[in-house]
């Protein structure tokens, strides 16, 4: 119920959240490129496309400026040259205007040939220059959704302490999404220590309630034994019998209650669980050994597959052995035998049954019901059972179901994963 807790830092500066997402980044799910390309692919078509339309536009202009024939000057060049030599004038300046008309068209002729190779390589550099802007905007625009990424990621974990880096005030909408995403994650970390001063107030309330009914019946047999010894006067001879009695009653009465301090105080000092690697089978077969002995009826550990999880040895013992108790001493000498079985329902997981062939219970209990209060159907029990082995099913990251057994009785039902979660 009670569950650790982060401390939360400012929204301004990385917390040790930040430096706990890096260290966890190498186990972070990448999130698929697709928005990354298609970002790219329309960055790069809205940039492609005019540049090419404006390189062909380009080189069909300048090849239709260079194409402009210089016949036409030549032949009024020849005609200058036949009315000069008519006239027997020098003719040097017309020599030299032919040579620049010359130089001029061989100049046409280069440029016609160097033109398209000359666009086509200013297009390539443009693109290239347009294909690097894409790139590095795309991973500009992409980095805050990764930020995000890391961070709900943490949030995953449970680890609501986690702040992303983002200034304040947000020069974009991509750092204001990332200051509200360090506002939420500080508003769930209130939440948390709300509903987790809540679950302690209600936790206190049924450990009240259930204190009341347990202490009621004794504390009740208590006053009565003392009002009988009370009852004497100078009239009334001494009777032996009715003190011994009373005084027996009130032994009675006070060796409960010392069992029931016990049992609270063994829940309260259950260690913490040191997982290892551990053989199941083995354990329920010592388990159902132990339990055979005073059982009026069989315990059997039915035949079927192997199965190893990483767990705390004692505390299954300590689960198993609660559940087979109970079956046990639910049963009477006529019921039928206990019957503990494992299997492997799914991948990752193993489920232990533990039926039995007595009253049974009148409902399905799980989750919450299993620790709601304390009840016992036992004369000498505190209640403290089921609560145990749900303390202990939900430290291993598994669960527990008790529920009417097809034929009569009760089948318990643990269900528990190979390895257990990672502790929060």
């Amino acid at each position: 119920m009670n569950r650790p807790m982060h401390a939360a830092a400012p929204t301004e500066a990385p917390t040790h959240g930040d430096r706990v997402g890096l260290e966890h980044a190498a186990d972070l799910p990448l999130p698929p490129p697709r928005f990354r390309r298609r970002l790219l692919a329309v960055m790069l078509l809205a940039g492609w496309v005019p540049l090419v339309l404006l390189g062909v536009l380009a080189q069909a202009a300048l090849e239709r400026v260079l194409s402009v024939s210089i016949a036409p000057v030549e032949g009024v060049l020849e005609e200058v040259a036949s009315e000069l030599a008519r006239r027997e004038l020098p003719q040097d300046s017309l020599n030299e205007a032919r040579l620049n008309l010359a130089q001029a068209e061989l100049a046409r002729r280069a440029l016609v040939r160097r033109v398209p190779a000359f666009i086509t390589a200013l297009v390539l550099l443009s693109g290239a220059a347009l294909t690097v802007a894409a790139v590095l905007l795309g991973r500009a625009l992409t980095r805050p959704v990764r930020t995000l990424t890391e961070g709900m990621w943490a949030y995953a974990r449970g680890d609501l302490s986690v702040r992303l880096a983002a200034p304040e005030p947000p020069r974009d909408e991509l750092q204001f999404l990332l200051g509200q995403f360090n506002r939420m994650g500080q508003e769930l970390l209130s939440q948390r220590e709300r509903l987790k001063s809540a679950e302690q107030i209600a936790a206190w309330q049924d450990v009240a309630r259930a204190l009341a009914h347990e202490l009621k019946n004794p504390l009740t047999a208590m006053k009565l034994s003392l009002a009988r010894l009370n009852r004497t006067d100078a009239s009334t001879p001494h009777d032996t019998t009715r003190i011994t009695e009373a005084v027996a009653l009130l032994q009675e009465e006070v060796d409960l209650l010392m069992r029931m301090t016990q049992s609270f105080s063994t829940f309260a000092r259950l260690p913490a669980p040191r997982f290892q690697d551990v053989p199941l089978r083995p354990l329920l077969a010592e388990v159902c050994t132990l339990y055979a002995g005073t059982s009026p009826v069989p315990v059997e550990l039915r035949p079927g597959e192997e199965a190893t999880l990483r767990a705390d040895p004692d505390g299954l013992r300590r689960l198993f052995g609660n559940l087979v108790k109970n079956a046990t001493e639910a049963s009477s000498a006529s019921a039928a035998p206990v019957h503990v079985t494992l299997e492997s329902p799914q991948p990752g997981t193993v489920c232990v049954t533990v039926a039995d062939g007595g009253s049974g219970v009148p409902t399905v209990l799980e989750g919450p019901a299993l620790t709601r209060g304390l009840f016992s159907t036992k004369p000498g029990g505190s209640g403290l059972g089921l609560p145990i082995s749900q303390k202990i099913v939900h430290e291993h990251g598994g669960s527990l179901r008790l529920e009417p057994a097809p034929g009569g009785g009760t089948l318990a039902r643990v269900e528990l994963p190979l390895t257990p979660p990672p502790s929060p």
